[in-house]
């Protein structure tokens, strides 16, 4: 009996510290302990790089909600077009070519030249003796008065000789001719080059030694293509002399000489 009371009074207290615990305020929890200060970082020895901090992640969007606009990307402004020229307007000039080369310089006429034909310079009459054969197989000797007259020409480039041989005793025919005698700095030489009435023509080249030139080459005469070779110079001041020499394969021979005085 008594055992039962103590279990009922047990029971009873019980349910009454449970009915007083609801009704009363509950308790505040305890403050947080303080957060210890942080230790001091130690010492980083001199030259050591300071440790790279990891970037922040990305705060999470909350769901449903937009996704944030990309950022705007600024636009490079666009290239002004060229304008347009005025309608009737000039083209623009063009831009100046870069200077030419100077031409080069004329050349000059041959001291070599004028000091050897300088004294020829002039009119002079002529006693021409052609050989024996001259005109022919069986030809005879033939004499005749001719006359030629040198002058400068081309700037003094040439000399020129214009001569003729009129008809008369002996001579079918009349004769004129020109030629020029100029120089060739290359070879140091004088070259020539003449053309008559009768269709010859003849060029040649060659050396002057002691007052005197020698020139061979080629001509075309009568028909016939022959070697050449013709010698002039002065015997004195107003006398001088030329003769023509010709090679038909036998070697050369003797067509004619001229003896001239101004």
């Amino acid at each position: 009996m008594t055992k039962t009371r103590f279990a009922i009074a047990t029971v009873l207290l019980a349910a009454s510290a449970g009915t007083a615990s609801a009704q009363a305020p509950a308790a505040k929890p305890a403050a947080a302990p303080a957060a210890a200060a942080p230790a001091a970082p130690a010492a980083k020895p001199m030259g050591t790089a300071p440790a790279a901090t990891p970037a922040a992640k990305p705060v999470a969007a909350p769901a449903g909600a937009a996704p944030a606009p990309a950022p705007a990307v600024a636009k490079q402004p666009a290239a002004a077009a060229p304008a347009a020229a005025p309608a009737g307007a000039k083209p623009a000039p063009a831009a100046p070519a870069a200077a030419a080369a100077p031409p080069p310089a004329k050349p000059a006429p041959s001291k070599e030249l004028e000091a050897f034909m300088k004294p020829f310079e002039g009119s002079w009459k002529c006693d021409t003796k052609f050989s024996a054969g001259a005109f022919g197989p069986g030809s005879p000797e033939v004499m005749a008065k001719s006359s030629v007259k040198f002058k400068k020409d081309f700037d003094g480039m040439f000399y020129r000789g214009d001569y003729e041989i009129k008809k008369q005793k002996g001579v079918d025919m009349g004769m004129k001719g020109t030629f020029f005698i100029g120089w060739d700095p290359g070879s140091q030489q004088v070259i020539v080059a003449g053309v008559d009435s009768t269709g010859g023509l003849g060029t040649g080249s060659g050396k002057i030694a002691d007052g005197t030139a020698t020139y061979t080459g080629e001509g075309w005469m009568m028909g016939m293509k022959l070697k050449t070779r013709e010698t002039m110079g002065m015997k004195s001041p107003k006398e001088g002399f030329h003769k023509l020499e010709i090679d038909m394969g036998k070697g050369f021979s003797l067509m004619g000489e001229d003896t001239c005085k101004k």
